[in-house]
């Protein structure tokens, strides 16, 4: 059974998350890659989303932009991006919620860290991560750990 099959099954039915050896499953999961989860739930990701568009102070519409954030994560360290996930972010100058792409690949300059993603149009555009505040998509791996996260945290 694949992790797909795993989160449709725990979406339909979330008494099955009591069936799963949550241990297992997180153990089968690459920990490495997904450090950066450990302990969080699809609730405290979305309060941290919050808090950060708050204080920014930028936005009259918080939460419509608040809304387009929903199954993203906020993105914190640069190691943090992962390459072929769709991102968005919001550039201090523009005060706005950009439409975002899929991340081809993140390059280190002298001064700065610039992420190059590929939109849905097929054309390439690229950010510096260290001016922006930086949300990615989070993928059905991440929801699947974060649902057994959210399970763990009510035994």
């Amino acid at each position: 059974m694949n992790i797909q099959e795993i989160y449709n099954q725990a979406l339909s039915d979330p008494s099955l998350l009591s069936t799963i050896n949550i241990e297992e499953l997180l153990e089968n999961i690459e920990s490495e890659t997904t450090e950066y989860l450990e302990g969080k739930t699809l609730a405290t990701i979305s309060k941290t989303i919050r808090t950060i568009l708050e204080s920014t102070g930028y936005f009259q519409n918080m939460d419509s932009i608040f809304d387009k954030l929903i199954g993203y994560r906020y993105v914190e360290r640069v190691c943090e991006i992962r390459p072929g996930v769709y991102i968005r972010w919001i550039h201090p100058d523009k005060k706005r919620l950009e439409s975002g792409g899929t991340v081809i690949s993140v390059k280190i300059c002298e001064k700065c860290v610039q992420v190059i993603c590929k939109t849905v149009i097929g054309r390439h555009i690229s950010f510096r991560f260290n001016e922006c505040i930086v949300f990615q998509k989070l993928t059905t791996e991440e929801q699947l750990i974060l649902m057994a996260y959210e399970h763990i945290e009510n035994i």
